[in-house]
């Protein structure tokens, strides 16, 4: 089952095609379909590539897990409840 994420919510992201490491990480920023998050824990063997990164990194949503599960993107503004027009 998936979840939905928040700003500061702590996530994992696996290693894959579009992803160059496996790391833990923080949301800082929601986009419509990725999430720009700070790398917290990653392998020594990555150390070169998240300092050229700046320890941030923007992946999308499918390669995001929080506890273990998938996660959905939030909901765009305009149907968020309480979301100002």
């Amino acid at each position: 089952m998936s979840q939905e994420i928040v700003i500061g919510d702590k996530v994992s992201v696996r290693k894959a095609k579009d992803v160059p490491l496996s790391f833990k990480g923080t949301v800082e920023k929601l986009y419509a379909n990725a999430a720009m998050l700070t790398i917290d824990s990653f392998s020594p063997d990555d150390a070169s590539l998240v300092e050229d990164m700046k320890n941030k990194t923007v992946v999308n949503y499918k390669h995001i897990k929080k506890g273990g599960k998938a996660v959905i993107p939030p909901a765009p503004e305009e149907k968020r409840p309480g979301a100002r027009h």
